[in-house]
């Protein structure tokens, strides 16, 4: 059996996150989890990078003082975990979108230019959100198809509210304007940090 992973007893960190063996599952680990995600679920969404990244943030909260078999084994566990959930998410906001579909078209038959003009604006947004960083794309859908709080997309995704809500913001402006003017702008978006630097 293998001897489990314990921090060292250093008062002054409290979580997983500031020990050594915490650094070095990180080290040693991130890069074959994402390679593993990408393989088993496909390169997104859920993007593997983002999925591994959850994983080890889920990690570096747990208790300092609490030991693991396999830091490894944890971060594997919980990114599969959050790869099913957010596929399950995705089916349900699929179907919703699907069920609500006969809902939502109008009891007499629209005139020609009022569907010709909706067909376009239809065809606008869904270039506009096409185009959209990953992470604006992914929180805007996240929020505004299934209905998820900022305070929910920030805690799976391991960011601060502040950063969903700007970026949902600017996703929507964009929305906005290309309806409003005919034209894709993506002025203002803010540009994603690699994570891993």
């Amino acid at each position: 059996m293998a001897k489990p992973h314990r921090p060292s007893a250093d008062n002054d960190v409290r979580t997983w996150s500031g020990q050594t063996a915490f650094r070095e599952s990180y080290c040693d680990d991130w890069e074959d989890l994402r390679r593993f995600l990408r393989a088993r679920f496909g390169p997104g969404p859920p993007e593997p990078e983002d999925l591994a990244q959850q994983a080890f943030v889920k990690l570096g909260e747990r208790p300092a003082d609490q030991a693991h078999e396999s830091p490894r084994a944890f971060v594997f566990r919980v990114a599969i975990n959050l790869a099913r959930d957010a596929l399950r998410r995705q089916k349900m906001a699929s179907r919703l979108v699907s069920a609500s579909a006969p809902a939502l078209e109008a009891d007499a038959e629209p005139d020609a230019e009022r569907t010709i003009i909706a067909k376009q604006e239809l065809g606008v947004l869904s270039r506009v959100v096409e185009g959209l960083p990953p992470r604006h794309r992914r929180f805007l859908a996240a929020n505004r198809v299934a209905g998820q709080s900022f305070a929910e997309i920030a805690r799976q995704n391991g960011v601060s509210e502040a950063l969903v809500r700007k970026t949902v913001g600017e996703a929507v402006a964009a929305c906005q304007r290309a309806i409003a003017g005919g034209q894709i702008d993506f002025r203002g978006l803010s540009r994603e940090r690699n994570r891993r630097a």
